[in-house]
């Protein structure tokens, strides 16, 4: 069915006249008649019979109406939908973050977009960098806020922000009134990791190939505050980004130990895949995300 003809039909059936109908469609009356009797062709079925001056929907002609009202009513809909979703007022942003940015870095910069867009539904994936850039790969997330964790096939890259990487121990641990130590010191204590594919990990894991030294492993996990409370409880030391543990080590929770021969930190990226046209609140994220003091390159 040709919809052109649908809608000149949907418009003389409201009106009941055709030359009506023809002056709402900027269209001329002759033009409307030629185009309603086609489509009785088309159809099989008369869908007016004339009364005299006048116009009236047949039987086949009040069944067609009703469904014609429901598809341009879809249709109505269907373009208030898409401009509401150019507009950002609604849609799905379907972020990746590793896991310690997901506590500590996203959540102010949600709050900061479901502010200014309540309307969208936020979806948040948390995992190791290296996850959620692969993530990238299957659009289980369109934009990762994630430590570089290497190269990515198909995965672009964009610098935020460096961050400070330290080392943590209890405040009763012997090394805790240390003002630094070497990493070849640091290798000999019980070292808790984080798990494989993490940021944290692939910068720690350099530095003991630097020195030539093996950590002695006792515990490995994708918990930042399993980490913390292991560190607290003795268990092992560890090293953590800055924004994990701040409010730890300002509590007395944990305590910092410098590196004599060593300054870590860990690059904070953008990631996203290479050719995906992103959504409009993908985009606005992005930008928004630019403009946040102290993460902007």
């Amino acid at each position: 069915m040709n919809l052109n003809r649908l809608q000149i039909f949907y418009e003389a059936g409201e009106a009941k006249n055709f030359s009506l109908a023809a002056a709402r469609l900027n269209i001329t009356q002759p033009a409307v008649s030629a185009q309603i009797r086609q489509l009785e062709e088309n159809l099989g079925v008369k869908l007016f019979a004339r009364l005299g001056k006048k116009v009236v929907l047949t039987e086949a002609g009040q069944v067609l109406l009703v469904h014609a009202r429901k598809i341009f009513r879809l249709r109505d809909e269907a373009e208030r939908v898409m401009n509401e979703m150019r507009l950002v007022k609604r849609g799905t942003l379907k972020l990746g973050a590793s896991r310690t940015y997901a506590q500590n870095i996203m959540p102010p910069l949600l709050a900061r977009f479901q502010a200014a867009f309540p309307q969208v539904n936020i979806v948040l994936q948390e995992g190791s960098s290296l996850e959620m850039a692969r993530d990238l790969l299957t659009l289980g997330v369109e934009v990762a806020v994630v430590a570089y964790p290497g190269r990515v096939r198909r995965v672009k890259f964009g610098f935020l922000k460096r961050e400070d990487v330290v080392m943590i121990v209890a405040p009763d641990h012997p090394l805790a009134g240390a003002r630094a130590v070497t990493v070849k010191r640091l290798a000999e204590e019980p070292f808790i990791m984080r798990e494989k594919g993490s940021g944290t990990r692939r910068v720690v894991g350099e530095m003991f190939r630097r020195h030539r030294v093996m950590p002695r492993l006792v515990f490995e996990t994708s918990n930042a505050d399993v980490i913390k409370e292991q560190v607290a409880g003795g268990v092992g030391v560890s090293i953590m980004t800055r924004s994990a543990v701040a409010g730890d080590l300002a509590a007395g929770r944990l305590a910092e130990v410098g590196l004599a021969d060593e300054v870590l930190s860990l690059d904070i990226y953008t990631a996203v895949l290479v050719g995906h046209e992103l959504s409009r609140p993908a985009r606005v994220f992005l930008d928004m995300l630019s403009e946040v003091p102290g993460l902007s390159p």
